[in-house]
This record gives structure tokens, sequence and C-alpha cells, in this order.
């Protein structure tokens, strides 16, 4: 999701979030299990936006986003379900390592192509722009 429905940009509070609401809708604690909370995150994405043959999922010919993810965090213990963890306990500071495209892009949690502080700077400036947009 994005800053217009919720400002913290972690898409592992939105899994938790969308499989702890359908439990909730439905009074079924087996509702939107862990791994089809996953699937709606990637190859169920893909689907939607007609996307499915290209991405959201690893197979050979595909563009591959794939990020590593700390499950040895203490929030995190202990981790029966890698999948359950990484949809119940996880959040996006336990991102290692992340690839776009096949391309390295974080190392050990720190930016490698681009540096973090242009990055704050230029939602800053957006930020001020659409702030000017708003009260005009």
């Amino acid at each position: 999701d994005g800053c217009a429905s919720n400002n913290n940009l972690d898409l592992f509070s939105e899994l938790r979030l969308a499989a702890l609401l359908e439990k909730g809708r439905t009074g079924d604690a087996t509702a939107l299990p862990a791994w089809q909370a996953l699937q709606m995150a990637t190859i169920n994405g893909a689907r939607v936006l007609g996307m499915e043959e290209q991405i959201g999922s690893l197979e050979r010919g595909k563009l591959a986003d794939v990020i590593a993810v700390d499950l040895g965090a203490l929030q995190s213990q202990p981790v029966y379900d890698p999948v359950s963890a990484l949809v119940y306990s996880c959040n996006s500071r336990q991102v290692t390592h992340s690839w776009v495209h096949g391309q390295m892009v974080m190392e050990n949690r720190e930016l490698i192509r681009m540096n973090a502080n242009d990055i704050r700077q230029e939602a800053l400036l957006w930020g001020k722009r659409i702030a000017q947009q708003a009260t005009s």
C-alpha cells in the first residue's frame, strides 16, 4: 500500500492487517491463512495487474524482486512456520537485503544504489508541493 492510506510503507503491517481483518470479519480464525495473505501480496497482486507472466513469483524468466528477512529477531520467536512469521510477526525493519530485477539495492540494511539523505530531501520537497496545492 502507500502513504495515501497509512504512512508507514510497511508491507508486513498490511499483510498482518489483511489477515486479521478477514478473521474478524468472518469470526473464523482460519479465514485467510498466512500463505494466502502472502500470495495476495505476490502472485495475486501480479494477477490483478495482468503481469503474472512477468512478476509475482520466483520462476525462470520472470523479473526478480526479492528480500531477505531476519527471522532471528526476538519479536519473531519462536518460528514454527516461516510464512506465518512473515505475516504475523515481522516488520520492515527486519529486511536485511533487497534485490530489484535481480540487482542488489540494499545490503545489510544499507541502501547501496541510492542516498537516504537525498531521498529524505526529495520527500520533503514533494510534501511541501502537495501541501501548497492543498491550500490553494
